[in-house]
């Protein structure tokens, strides 16, 4: 019996891209309505089976908002992903702090896709240019 390459490669954590044209005021689900710069987002999530329909379905508009992200992603232009097959659930979190480490960059929205850990959000906002020293 053969294997199936795509299914042992479908899981794991993953990093979307995300522009926001101008300044907004949106609801988001439980955590109510939230400002959003114009700017660069990037949102750490995981997937631990079904990583492609998941990568998919964030690219797409026409869909049910059910995550955080799908707010922000119906009113911002989907730039890309960068996908880490393989790793466990806890390597959104370390994307995350990973992504601090640009200067500039800061959390925009306290508990945006992050109900399901400790860390203070899975969005950050990056600067769109890197500062001079």
């Amino acid at each position: 019996m053969g294997t199936n390459r795509e299914s042992a490669t479908d899981g794991g954590v993953y990093l979307i891209w995300i522009y926001l044209p101008k300044a907004i005021e949106l609801s988001v689900g439980k955590l109510g309505t939230l400002s959003f710069e114009e700017g660069v987002y990037a949102y750490c999530g995981s997937a631990q089976r079904a990583l492609q329909k998941r990568l998919a379905r964030h690219a797409r508009l026409d869909k049910k908002l059910h995550w955080h992200i799908d707010y922000l992603r119906s009113r911002a232009q989907y730039l890309g992903s960068v996908v880490f097959f393989n790793q466990p659930k806890s390597g959104e979190c370390w994307l995350v702090q990973e992504l601090l480490r640009i200067p500039g960059s800061f959390f925009p929205a306290s508990g945006f896709g992050s109900s399901d850990c400790t860390c203070a959000a899975h969005l950050v906002q990056v600067p769109l240019a890197f500062p001079k020293k």
